[in-house]
């Protein structure tokens, strides 16, 4: 699993705190972690480029709603929930996202509701730091869900509650046990039913959190580290805010359509340069032709009067440019991807997932084995070839080993 970088914007709404959390051992945990404020986040924009990013936003900025959906068009549902909760969210509907989550068995959908121009603002502000997110979510959205109890969180400025699959919220801790009070009262009037126990992580295991509300069970779960474990319970189930007009707009995403040829040749050249290089080290000979027809069958995709190998390698490197590359960079590919794969046993490691980033001229590949020696004899014969080169998310599962291997030119 890559890693992943949180961006968690404090109560303050100036300041931000943020983690660089990996899996590399059996419980996540992050690599690095600090405090920014937010005129400073352009100091992200190295490991956001490089990384998954999610952003928390703070759960006073996000309403959580549960409406019976009138359609399962995702169109027309998108259009009809503002005005269904329009009475309840009392500004201008236009002025704000319903963010929907799926629709569950009892025809009931998750709404989130966030203000518009502060949720572009946020995003505005993190564009100019070359930082674009993946994923955006209550904060509150990622403490951990139970049947039978609430689960709390006290960090250092603010307590996080969440009640139920879409009911999550924000409070100082001296508002707690009133509000905490006030919703355990809603509930029960409105299902004659009311979760009498809560969980609460604390970084103090004698906290004194809902110690005032008679007959309120409470277990007290200690936490090292409240920003990282917070961030290690987070999934991709959470309601991602990043919808409609606000969607995912990576740089690698964008124009998709418009550079369709384009990508295709990209996408080509990697298939086509991964399966050349790999016929030419395989032993058994006699399989070579079937590797080339493989090849062929790729570039006419792309290039349909090509009809041999030399001539499309060379075309699929020239459309390769069109993408912001260049000669230089498919050459640099080329060298990259020879040099790994002549250092590699395709006997005892099998090779997948390869990924080029050519502004940086490094190539990353996932690799998997019997054995743990194995990666580290195949990264020292990598680094004797005279490349740089970085082992990553090293795991075992069920007997086989796996991890993530960059390489790239020494400086």
């Amino acid at each position: 699993m890559k890693d992943r970088l949180f961006i968690r914007l404090k109560s303050d709404e100036e300041s931000l705190e943020w983690g660089l959390m990996t899996h590399e051992e059996s419980v996540p945990k992050f690599s690095e972690q600090g405090e920014l404020l937010l005129d400073d986040m352009i100091a992200l924009a190295e490991q956001a480029a490089q990384n998954e990013v999610v952003l928390l936003l703070p759960a006073s900025r996000v309403r959580c709603f549960n409406v019976k959906a009138p359609t399962r068009n995702r169109k027309q549902l998108e259009k009809a929930v503002p005005y269904i909760l329009e009475e309840q969210v009392l500004e201008n509907v236009e002025q704000q996202l319903f963010a929907l989550g799926s629709i569950n068995a009892s025809g009931m959908v998750a709404v989130n509701v966030v203000d518009k121009s502060y949720l572009e603002d946020v995003l505005e502000r993190l564009k100019n730091a070359s930082i674009e997110p993946d994923y955006v979510v209550s904060d509150a959205s990622c403490l951990p869900l139970f049947d039978d109890a609430w689960s709390v969180l006290e960090h250092d400025d603010s307590i996080l509650v969440r009640q139920s699959a879409n009911e999550y919220w924000s409070t100082e801790a001296d508002m707690l046990s009133d509000l905490m009070s006030w919703n355990l009262q809603t509930q029960f009037e409105e299902n004659q039913t009311v979760s009498q126990a809560v969980r609460i992580y604390s970084p103090d295991e004698n906290t004194n959190l809902l110690a005032g509300i008679a007959g309120l069970a409470i277990q007290k779960m200690p936490v090292e580290n409240s920003f990282e474990w917070l961030c290690s319970q987070f999934n991709y189930s959470l309601l991602n805010l990043l919808q409609q007009e606000f969607s995912s707009q990576k740089k690698h995403q964008v124009n998709l359509g418009q550079w369709k040829m384009p990508a295709i040749a990209a996408i080509a050249l990697i298939a086509v340069g991964f399966i050349y290089l790999i016929s030419q080290m395989i032993v058994l000979n006699q399989q070579k032709n079937q590797y080339e027809q493989q090849i062929l069958t790729s570039i006419q995709q792309v290039f349909p009067n090509v009809s041999d190998v030399n001539t499309g390698l060379i075309q699929v490197s020239n459309r390769f440019s069109t993408l912001g590359g260049d000669a230089a960079s498919a050459n640099s590919f080329m060298l990259l991807l020879d040099k790994s794969l002549a250092a590699i046993d395709p006997q005892t490691i099998k090779v997948s997932q390869l990924e080029y980033l050519s502004s940086m001229a490094q190539l990353s590949f996932d690799v998997e084995t019997s054995d743990y020696s194995t990666l580290t004899a195949a990264q020292n014969k990598l680094e004797a070839t005279g490349m740089q080169v970085e082992m990553r998310n090293a795991s075992e599962s069920g007997g086989t080993w796996s991890a993530r291997i960059s390489v790239g030119v020494k400086q």
